[in-house]
């Protein structure tokens, strides 16, 4: 399955008045873990990184966490379609092994001018062999 699990802390920066995390905080986590595995997807593969702006955002919020907590993102590929790639996330804090965001991601891919256009072949096949079954 491909996936990538990037080791990170929440900062300061992350938090809000109550000394948890801001909700934005999670897209940066999901994204430094999705960047990740993109770069080793396509490390093989001949073309540009695709332009993928986002179609879809979720985040559910399970358990607290604060500023220094140590967490690991995982980011997998659920799905790959004509134009777009669906991402799913879990966000574990370290210390316990607690879930504390779970979330989803809808990428679709685009031409300079904005315009949806067709994952690649060879992406398709790099994300489609490693994809879980049975993910959201």
């Amino acid at each position: 399955m491909r996936h990538h699990t990037q080791r990170l802390r929440v900062g300061f920066v992350d938090t809000d008045l109550s000394g948890r995390i801001h909700y934005t905080a999670a897209m940066r986590y999901f994204e430094a873990a999705e960047h990740a595995l993109m770069r080793a997807a396509m490390q093989d593969l001949d073309e540009p990184r695709p332009l993928l702006p986002r179609a879809h955002v979720e985040a559910d919020f399970k358990a607290v966490l604060s500023w220094e907590d140590e967490i690991d993102c995982t980011a997998r590929i659920a799905k790959v379609g004509r134009t777009s790639i669906t991402y799913v996330y879990d966000v574990v804090r370290c210390a316990d092994q607690a879930l504390a965001v779970q979330g989803k991601i809808v990428a679709v891919a685009v031409d300079e001018s904005g315009a949806p256009k067709p994952i690649s072949n060879r992406l398709r096949a790099a994300l489609e062999a490693d994809i879980e079954h049975g993910l959201p």
